[in-house]
């Protein structure tokens, strides 16, 4: 790949990763709504799964169109789409976190470890120990993380996770019918 081709690949990466973080925003936006509503956050579920077959096809369109890739190429590309996405998604966790979340999250979480199932496990996971002083001192933590700090967690995990789904997203991409080949006189 020559340095032309490198740059509109990574170009194009940013494109896609825009699309790609969009997607996910639209995924976090149900999660959080399907806090309080559990249908809705298994919608964003599927929207997240969809996000990866997006990327991929995405990928298809760049190497049937632009320019052809190997495996290797196309791994690359995923991962740069996914290291953009997780910086436009880092964005919207931020702005989420510092002015809209208002505690909202770390408060459906301490109702949840409440509730008699999660203690039970709590339980069975610590015999012996003071669960309910466990769950306490987990929602303690849980309200002292300011935003940045977890817009940095969810960035990073964002990260690896698009390192790991770079691969099956690369299979995509490489799937369907090889690209035509200009012809060359």
């Amino acid at each position: 790949m020559d340095a032309t081709s490198y740059r509109q690949l990574r170009a194009y990466a940013a494109q896609y990763g825009a699309i790609v973080g969009l997607i996910w925003i639209v995924s976090f936006a149900f999660y959080i709504v399907g806090l309080t509503h559990p249908l809705i956050g298994n919608i964003g579920l599927l929207i997240g799964i969809f996000s990866v077959v997006a990327a991929g096809f995405l990928v298809r369109k760049f190497r049937h169109e632009i320019s052809p890739l190997r495996f290797a190429q196309s791994w690359w590309m995923s991962i740069l789409i996914y290291m953009y996405a997780s910086l436009l998604m880092a964005v919207a966790h931020f702005i989420y976190f510092r002015y809209i979340d208002n505690g909202l999250l770390v408060d459906t979480y301490a109702s949840i470890l409440q509730q008699p199932e999660a203690v039970a496990m709590l339980q069975s996971m610590m015999p012996g120990e003071d669960t309910a002083r466990a769950s306490a001192e987990v929602v303690d933590l849980l309200r002292s993380i300011t935003p940045i700090q977890f817009t940095f967690e969810f960035l990073i995990y964002n990260l690896i996770l698009g390192f790991i789904l770079g691969i099956p997203t690369a299979w995509i991409g490489l799937g369907g019918k090889k690209p035509a080949t200009p012809k060359q006189n």
